[in-house]
């Protein structure tokens, strides 16, 4: 026997599942699992059948429109559709505890046959689609290939998408932000430490594994830009953010640079702290701030693109430069409020 995901639309009266079904078990085919979403054009029967090896694709489609089932779509599916809508909802919401980055592969999951794609904050939707924002900045684009989702799909994917941004926020809850001094020299040491390589090397572009006495008094000295730490409930220091001033001239770009420890990544702290360091951009009349990001550092590119600022990007020696413009922003008093303060 062959699994089927079986998806057609039928009027909302009174016998028409037994008829679709019936007619499938003319060519002895077992509805094993089935869910009705209603719609305004009548009922979405969406079902998991068995059926004999020798049915093709085609005979399924004819026989549910022998049913009255109207645009059908018949696909192979495997036992994983077999599970229950509650329980693949729980099964993505550990997923997403787990893992919270692993938000457009559970939407993807939880709505079989589904498109999952990111765009920044600011692009249209397509009409057969819509959108959800995305945690870690910009916006997920959801759409279903072959037909559009239904109004019980669409909650389910925003019930997701709710979780996945709690699961963000709780870190930045119990964070404490303040500016670095030299006395955390000894304990930014340490984060680094913590840190592996891949993060280490995200942040500087470069293999090492330990910063001498000099970088890191540079990355603290408040004559050099502005560093603010995050600090745990246990007192470590687990994020630093660096806004350095390039130049004398406001409108030089001063640089951002980010390290968060890898057990805190994932829950909203590089946002949190971006933000920060963007307000004490804008309190020292800085026009522009620049990162500078490798381009598979894909969680950096999407922070910048979701802070809904201007961006523009150039590409050199294997190294984006991503331009945050500041021009025309609020003074002082409201960017605190929108962009984030101490």
């Amino acid at each position: 026997m062959t699994l089927w995901h079986i998806r057609t639309v039928v009027d909302d009266e009174p016998g028409r599942l037994a008829a679709l079904a019936g007619s499938l078990a003319d060519l002895s085919v077992n509805i094993l699992s089935v869910q009705v979403h209603p719609v305004v054009a009548g009922a979405v029967d969406d079902f998991v059948a068995d059926a004999p090896p020798e049915l093709t694709e085609e005979d399924l489609a004819a026989a549910v429109a022998a049913g009255g089932g109207r645009r059908a779509t018949v696909r192979p599916a495997d036992v994983h559709g077999l599970a229950d809508p509650p329980t693949r909802a729980l099964q993505l919401a550990a997923r997403l505890v787990r893992d919270p980055e692993s938000l457009p592969l559970a939407l993807s999951d939880l709505l079989d046959g589904s498109a999952v794609s990111w765009s920044p904050a600011g692009v249209p939707v397509a009409e057969d689609g819509f959108c959800l924002r995305d945690p870690r900045g910009g916006h997920l684009r959801v759409a279903r290939m072959d037909a559009r989702l239904t109004p019980s799909e669409a909650a389910r994917a925003r019930a997701l998408a709710d979780l996945a941004t709690l699961l963000a926020a709780s870190g930045e809850d119990v964070v404490t932000w303040r500016r670095a001094g030299v006395g955390d020299l000894d304990a930014i040491a340490d984060m680094h430490t913590r840190c592996s390589d891949e993060t280490r090397f995200r942040r500087y572009h470069s293999g090492v594994s330990r910063l001498t006495a000099r970088q890191l008094a540079r990355l603290v000295n408040p004559r050099l830009g502005v560093a603010l730490v995050g600090e745990a409930p246990d007192g470590r220091i687990v994020a630093l953010g660096n806004l350095m001033w390039c130049g004398s001239d406001d409108t030089t770009p001063a640089e951002l640079g980010l390290l968060v420890e890898d057990a805190w990544q994932s829950r909203g702290l590089g946002t949190a702290v971006t933000r920060r360091l963007l307000a004490a951009a804008l309190d020292a009349e800085c026009d522009q701030v620049h990162a500078l990001v490798r381009p598979d550092n894909v969680p950096m590119l999407r922070l910048l693109a979701g802070l809904g600022l201007p961006t523009h990007r150039r590409y050199e020696d294997r190294t984006l430069t991503v331009t945050v413009d500041l021009s025309g922003r609020p003074a002082e008093s409201d960017a605190a409020g929108r962009l984030g303060r101490l």
